[in-house]
Order: structure tokens, then sequence, then C-alpha cells
């Protein structure tokens, strides 16, 4: 598929307005009508109307807050991973670094089992480590510390700690053998000081604290009532390991799960207005109400300017630079009240006619450009960038109303914007007015609107492939074409007016329709068979919030796998297949309805076999029976995602690919590999096998059947031949096919017909050019050994078929320029002379083998081209003994009939 590419314009950056909305513009009149929009029974258990408190209720779908999982705790929690609340995250944090990791859950129950213990009898002090010393330590012992590798005056600390030490026996300095000098202070006693009247705390009793506490204690306790309350909650039992300071739940903090509006009500009612009619929007469309991102907004929003009276044209450069957003939370909510606001303002501003803003929502969007409900559907496309208003107004017409998949919207704009921009500069270059009406452009501008796409270049500098530039060329020639018929845009505008950029961009680099489908990645069929045969065993792991079991999405899988394998169509489409994808005719012969979004050519039809449409109608009953509970946007789906407020309508290809990926390469031993041959018993590598490569399978197995180009062409829906002959690879039985058909329609120079025997073409092993050398000499030197200088068309030993009419007639244009030149430079006669000659009797070497077609049947004839471009396909991939681009048919190898033929 082609996609545009980003890229930077030649011409400087596009300056465009930073806010949605004008600053200056009066927006009071669209807030009163959110005003009246505002639904007074929104969550009634939740929202209060009067006071404007929503209050989030735990556990609600619809609300991003739990209660906190610790015992006790009432917190409200925001964090799905560990499910605590803030507090008790910090607790826990602080514990994890202290004692060593360990999950949520095992500190939740450690801490509930030591809340049942008696703390009173339980306290434990540690003691000094020092012999004989029964003072307290001071704490746990302070890091050990030690000199750093590349500055031995700078310290580091290790992970160890000094034994726990009174403070009379703690060292000043960490000595090199602690264990020594602990051994040399039991001759040195201590007298024990006042001690903390914490019962486990090791420090001196601070001399102006009155309560008996150190200077550590007085900074968290003031009066004795704290203290035994200190005493009471974090209680120490043993210490170490089993240590936790604040087992306890932490005290309740009103308001854990509410969102008060009253404060911004009263000081910015219009602001209040617009963020609630936001949340009730999100709430409309399935998103849930966050209460952390929309309280920290709130807040924000009391510290904003007195001018920002409306968050669409609020000075985003103020509020970055007095950091009035003071989190994440508060930006990221920022952003998305401005998106769901932009989605109500463009249309009440243009009175529906979503044409005349410039800046358009990607929900309002009703092309397959827009997924609803999706993270892009926060953003909104801005057309500012683009300097001419009737460029602007054609890009709107063609993104709005036409536009599918051919190109991303937003990357389309960026070029059309430094398309525009580069057009001025030619403009003005030429001396032209600036055409800032449709009914301005002429011929002339045409002309150098093609010269501005020829001279744009990507973001490195580095100029665009020719393929890209004229498939760029293509889309804004279907826009100006598209405007012309379906609107009035051009309807003064001069008939001249057109983009040749045909003559600006050669067409000979431009690559093919088709060019970027991958090619020859064929799956063998007994590997496939091998992965049918263990598909029924297969794990297939719902996602997330699923409303529906494993087994309905392991049916999902099958079904899809079984339609990769039997109609051969892209991952992207076979997922995105609607409902009513299979129908049958008269006869009962099944056909699939797909859309080739690639091609932008939709409802198209594929007949399938019996057993293809059995799978579908196997999956049609599980699917049926489960998603009539799902919301009405998943019912048109073949591959509903079974989840009740899933951005997606339908199961992607990503999903599908994980599973695929997930099951190949866990869950399945190695795949079998071919059973002779070279590589025998050596497994088929799991990389290999992916969504894609079935398509390939698909038409390798069709073109081993002798299924007719034409038809797998029409098959496979290419445009061209040529990109479906890239998918197959030709096995020998093709090959003799090819070869049987065409070696009895053989020539000499002369024009007669001379039929080339089965073992000169098993002779023939080096290339010769257009045709088959049968003299002798030649044959045994491997083409080394021409005595005719491999002047072809005037030797008796040349011969040459159908296949390589093409290359023949291609040779003979470039022979007769070179002998106008030659002509023309008043060269020898004898070499015009020789040159006239070797002309004529490739002429008549062609003309002989064009009659001989034209009396063919027309089934004959249309046989034997299929014949010739096997052979022309399979020539372009064999060296040649000689520095030429073509090889003869005898060339190819072909095998007796005896040994088997390897797919």
């Amino acid at each position: 598929m082609n996609v545009l590419q980003p890229a930077v314009s030649s011409a400087g950056p596009i300056r465009v307005p930073p806010e949605p909305v004008d600053p200056a513009t009066d927006l009071s009149a669209f807030q009163d009508m959110l005003a009246r929009e505002l639904r007074d029974d929104w969550r009634p258990d939740e929202w209060d109307n009067g006071t404007w408190v929503f209050t989030g209720h735990p556990g609600h779908l619809g609300t991003l807050v739990e209660i906190c999982r610790f015992p006790g705790c009432e917190g409200p929690s925001f964090t799905r991973s560990s499910g605590l609340c803030n507090v008790c995250t910090g607790r826990y944090d602080r514990h994890t670094k202290r004692l060593g990791a360990m999950s949520s859950e095992d500190w939740i129950n450690r801490a509930a089992e030591l809340q049942r213990t008696n703390w009173a009898a339980e306290i434990v002090p540690i003691l000094c480590s020092v012999t004989n010393c029964t003072n307290r330590s001071k704490g746990l012992g302070v890091p050990l510390m030690a000199a750093t590798d590349g500055n031995p005056k700078r310290w580091h600390q290790k992970k160890e700690r000094l034994p726990p030490l009174c403070t009379g026996h703690h060292p000043h300095r960490t000595p090199e053998d602690i264990g020594a000098w602990i051994s040399a202070q039991t001759q040195r006693p201590v007298a024990a000081p006042e001690y903390c009247a914490v019962p486990w705390c090791g420090y001196k009793r601070h001399h102006a604290n009155n309560i008996g506490i150190c200077r550590l204690h007085a900074r968290l306790i003031t009066t004795p009532g704290e203290l035994a309350l200190h005493i009471q909650r974090e209680a120490v039992v043993a210490l170490e390991p089993d240590g936790f300071r604040e087992i306890y739940a932490p005290p309740a903090r009103p308001g854990g799960y509410q969102l008060d509006f009253g404060p911004l009500r009263r000081r910015y009612p219009g602001l209040a207005t617009e963020l609630l009619w936001s949340l009730q929007r999100q709430d409309r469309i399935g998103f849930p109400v966050n209460v952390v991102t929309t309280r920290s907004l709130i807040a924000s929003a009391m510290n904003f300017p007195p001018a920002a009276q409306s968050f669409l044209n609020a000075d985003t450069r103020a509020l970055d630079e007095g950091r009035v957003l003071r989190s994440a939370n508060a930006a990221s909510m920022f952003r998305v009240v401005r998106a769901r606001l932009l989605e109500r303002y463009v249309p009440w501003s243009t009175q529906g006619d979503v044409l005349r803003s410039d800046l358009i929502p990607f929900s309002l969007l009703t092309t397959s450009s827009n997924r609803s409900g999706s993270a892009r559907s926060m953003a909104a496309l801005d057309f500012r960038p683009i300097p001419l208003d009737w460029a602007r107004h054609m890009t709107k017409l063609w993104i709005l109303e036409r536009s599918t998949t051919e190109s991303s919207p937003t990357t389309l704009i960026t070029h059309v914007a430094r398309l525009c921009t580069g057009f001025l500069v030619h403009c003005s270059a030429r001396h032209l007015a600036p055409p800032t009406a449709a009914a301005d452009l002429t011929r002339e501008h045409g002309k150098l609107l093609a010269q501005a796409l020829a001279d744009m270049t990507r973001a490195d500098g580095k100029p665009f492939t020719t393929g890209y530039k004229r498939f760029l060329g293509s889309v804004v020639a279907g826009m100006i074409d598209y405007a012309r018929k379906n609107s009035d845009l051009f309807e003064h505008t001069s008939l001249s007016f057109a983009l040749d950029y045909d003559l600006k961009i050669p067409v000979e680099q431009s690559s093919g329709a088709d060019a970027d489908d991958e090619t020859g990645r064929a799956i063998p069929e007994p590997v496939i068979e091998y992965l049918f045969t263990k598909l029924p065993d297969a794990h297939v792991a719902s996602p997330v919030s699923a409303a529906v079991p494993n087994a309905v999405y392991k049916a999902a899988f099958t079904c899809y796998m079984s339609l990769l394998r039997d109609a051969g169509r892209r991952p992207g489409e076979t997922a995105g297949l609607q409902r009513d994808c299979l129908s049958y005719d008269g006869t009962g012969q099944a056909t699939l309805l797909w859309h080739n979004d690639k091609g932008r050519r939709r409802g198209r039809r594929l007949p399938i076999w019996a057993e293809t449409a059995q799978a579908l109608e196997t999956w049609f009953t599980i699917r049926d029976r489960h998603v009539a509970t799902m919301p009405s946007g998943q019912q048109d789906w073949l591959f509903p995602t079974f989840r009740a407020r899933a951005r997606d309508k339908h199961l992607k290809t990503s999903w599908f690919n994980q599973r695929l990926r997930n099951w190949i390469n866990n869950r399945l031993p190695d795949l079998p590999g071919p059973p002779t041959g070279p590589g025998a018993g050596t497994p088929f590598a799991k990389s290999a096998v992916f969504a894609y490569a079935f398509r390939h399978s698909y038409c390798q197995r069709l073109a081993d059947a002798g299924i007719a180009q034409e038809t797998l062409r029409r098959l496979m829906d290419h445009r061209s031949a040529d990109t479906t002959a890239r998918y197959y690879t030709v096995t020998n039985a093709r090959k003799r096919k090819a070869i049987e058909s065409v070696k009895r329609l053989s020539f000499d120079p002369a024009g007669a017909h001379a039929p080339v025997e089965e073992e000169l073409y098993s002779m023939a092993a080096v290339a010769v050019p257009f045709g088959n050398c049968t003299e002798p000499t030649n044959i045994k030197a491997g083409g080394k050994a021409c005595p005719a200088r491999f002047q072809c068309g005037g030797c008796t030993f040349f011969r040459s078929d159908p296949s390589h009419l093409p290359d023949l007639n291609a040779h003979l244009d470039r022979m007769k320029e070179d002998l106008a030149w030659q002509i023309a430079q008043n060269a020898r006669p004898s070499l015009i002379t020789d040159t006239q000659a070797e002309i004529d009797a490739l002429t008549a070497l062609v003309h002989a083998q064009e009659d001989r077609l034209a009396d063919l049947p027309s089934a004959e004839r249309d046989a034997l081209n299929e014949a010739a471009g096997v052979l022309r396909r399979l020539r372009a991939n064999i060296p040649t003994a000689i520095d030429k681009p073509f090889i003869p048919v005898g060339s190819l190898k072909i095998r007796s009939n005896a040994v088997k033929e390897s797919e």
C-alpha cells in the first residue's frame, strides 16, 4: 500500500495558529448551548446536580476507581497493577527498598498477618553487636562505604550494611575488617545513654524535648497522645527481616472518590460547563471517567488566567510557560476536553457544513480514515497550513468525501501544504501573480505545480523516488478531477489547468501498481496440512475484558486461518470482512464478498470451495449466539471484538498475528521439512509461517494446478500479471510444458521453420542472445567460442522461438537507432551495410514468427503466450556466460520423468 511519506517544506516551516479557535472569539453563546445540552439525570448514583459533585463508585465500569486492597484502607486506588492507593503504594515502595523485592500481594498478606499479633509483647529492640554490650542499636546499621574505582576520593554506598551498633560503638569511618574491629571493641565498655521513648529506637533522647524522644522522632511526634499512637501503629516485630513500620491502614481521607466542580463553577462557569459536558460526552462514547486526571485538570483550571474563558482558545503557550498545567495528567485531560469540545464546536459554528471549517476532528469523518473511539479520534485534521484557499477546499473534498486508505490524511495535508508553498515560489520566480482563487488558474499554473511536485524532497533533503512522486502526482490529479466533477470549485477555471506531472517525472522509473507486495514466500503444502491437524488443539487466549469465553475466540481464529488458506486474501482484508460476506448463487456456488482496500477496489467477489463456506457457516452459528449482547457497532463485522467497551469494533490483524505467532513459536514442535532431496529432515523455519505467506501458498497451489495466468491474476485481484507471477515459483512440470509449447515454433535467421530437438535443449547450458545456438563447437565451449562473434542475426546455427519476440523487437529498435547514428556520422559503408543486413535478418525472423502465431487458433495462441511468459521469467534469474541480458530456452535444465519433481 502506498503510504504518503512525511516531509518538511523546502520553502520553510508553515506557521499554524496554536489554538483551535481564535482567542479573540467570544464563545459565551457556544457555552450556553453546551449548558442546555447537559444532562441533569447523568449518573444519578454518582452525580449530584445540585452541588455539582461527582462521587465515583468503586467497581463501576464507567469510572476508573477502585478501593485500596490493603486491609482496612478505604482510600481510592487508581493503579491496576498493585490495586493500592497512593499512600499504601508509598509504604509498599519503602518496605521493598528496605527488605528486598516483594510482590504487593505478599506484602498485603504479611501485613494482615502481623495485624493480628500482640504488639506490646513482641516488641524486641535490636541490641549492639559488640559482645557484652546491652545498649540499643543505632538503627539497622548504616551502609558500608567504599572508594570508587574512578576517583578514590569519592565514596559510594555498597549493598552491605554495618552490623547493628550502639551510638558509643559506632565507628567514625568504615574499617576494612568490620569483624576484627567489633572484636576489638569488647574491651571498651560504653555507658547506656538516655534512649528515645520509642522502644525500638536506639538514638539519644533530645534534651529540648519534653516527651523524651530523639531529634528524629520529634519531627513526627509533638504530644504524648501522638507518641502512644505512633508506638501502636508503627511497632516493629523483631525489626529484621519481618519489620513493618506501617502495617495498619492509613487514616481515612475524605473526598478520595469525589470531583468537586463547585469552586471551578463559581470562578469560571464557562470552563466548568465545558468540562462537565466533555465528561458526559466521554461517557456516551464508551470512555470511563478518570477521577485522577479530571481532578488534576480542575485544580489546574482554578489557576487559569482571567482571560482564559474557554478550553478551546486558552493560550497554551502561556499555560506552559506559567506551568499552570501542573502534571502530565492535567495536560492529558486538557487535550481530551479540547478534542471533545471541537467535535461539537465545528458543526455548531458551521451550521452543519463541515467543509467551512479548517479544523475538522477525526470523529466527524465518514471515510475509513477514521476509527471511531480510537486514540486517533482524539485529534483533528488541521487544514490551516495549506496557504491557498482553493487547494485547501480541494483537499477537504477529497479527504472528507472520497479518500479511503490510499494515503494518510494528516500527511496528505502536509504534502499539499508543501506543494502549494513550492508552487508559490515558482510563481514568484516566473513573475506570475499567485492564484488566490480557483478561477485564476491557467495552463501555466499547472506546469508550475508539476515542477513544484518534481522538486519535492524528503525530510532529510534527499529527493523522493520517482515512483513515489508519480503516486503523489496521481493523488493530486485525482483531487483536481474529483473537485471538478463533484463541486463548483473549478466551475470558472480554465479547462487547460491540469497537473502535467508526466512531463516532469519520467515513467520508466516508476514502480508497478502492486510492486510493494511481498513475493516468493509460499508455505509448503505438507506444512499447511500439519498446521491444520494441530489447529484443534491450539490455545487462543481472549483479549482483556472479554465478555465471552476463550472457546469463542478460538473458533474465530480457526475460521480466520481457514480463510487465509482457502481464499488467499490479505490478512487485513480477511480480518475486515463483513457479516454478510458469504452468498450463494442459483447453482449453490459459494461466493465471498470482500473489499480490496489496497487496490481501492471495493465490492469484489471470489468463488470459494464448499469446505470454506462450511467453515464460515460454523463460525456464524457461534458468532451470532454471543454477539447479540454486544454494542450495535459490532453487529456488522465477521470477527467482532466481543468487548462491551472496545475501541475497535472488530478484531484486527495485530490480534490474529499475535495469537498465530504465540501458537507457532511456543506451542508447536518443529515443523516438518522436505522428506527427500536437499534439506531432507531439516525442520521448516517457524519464522517463515506468517499470515501473508498463506496468500502466496494460495497462488502457488492454483498455479501448480495449471490455472491460466490471466485467470490466476483475476483470482488474486492484481492489476498486472507480472505481480501475480512473483507470487509463485515455476515447477519442473510447468517448465517442461512451456518448453514443449515453444520448441515446435523455432525458426532460423532466414525465417524458416526449424524445430529444435529435445536433446539440444538439454545440451545448451549457456546463454545465447535471443535464442539457441546449434553450433557444436560453441556448445562444447559453453558459449565462449562463437565463430560468428555473437552476430547471431547472420549465423545459420542460430534458432529462436516466440518466447524471445519482446527481446527481439526491443533489440531491433536499438539497432535501428544505431543505424541512424552511423548514417548521420558518415560511418564506413561496410559498418552500415553489416548493421543493415543484421536488421533485415532479424526483421525477417520476427515477421516469420508473428505470421506463424497469427495462423494459430486463439486458444493455442493464448497458451503459447503464457508458456513464453513462464520462460522469460525463468531466464531473468539464470546467470549467463556472456554479458548479455538474455538467455535461450536451451539453458533451462529439464529432469527426466524418473526424477521426482519438487515443488
